[in-house]
């Protein structure tokens, strides 16, 4: 299984300020799996979209578009 690079990557903030960068859709993956905050629709749409992508479903810059939103909707990003 590949990575699949997201065009650039997405930095994001959790807990006591401690930035993570978010590289690829396997990251988000991972990240989505701690996920921070509540489980909204933006979320399950992130994970989906960044699980086809792992599957070649969906390219990697509309799972990160749609990892970027998730992020964006709880004040994550950084």
């Amino acid at each position: 299984m590949s990575d699949k690079r997201f065009p650039t990557p997405v930095r994001v903030i959790v807990k006591h300020h401690q930035e993570n960068i978010i590289a690829t859709a396997w990251d988000a993956v991972e990240f989505l799996r701690r996920w921070p905050a509540r489980r909204s629709l933006a979320y399950r749409r992130a994970l989906q979209h960044c699980l086809d992508a792992l599957d070649g479903i969906r390219s990697p810059k509309k799972a990160r578009a749609s990892f970027t939103a998730a992020v964006r909707e709880e004040g994550l990003l950084a």
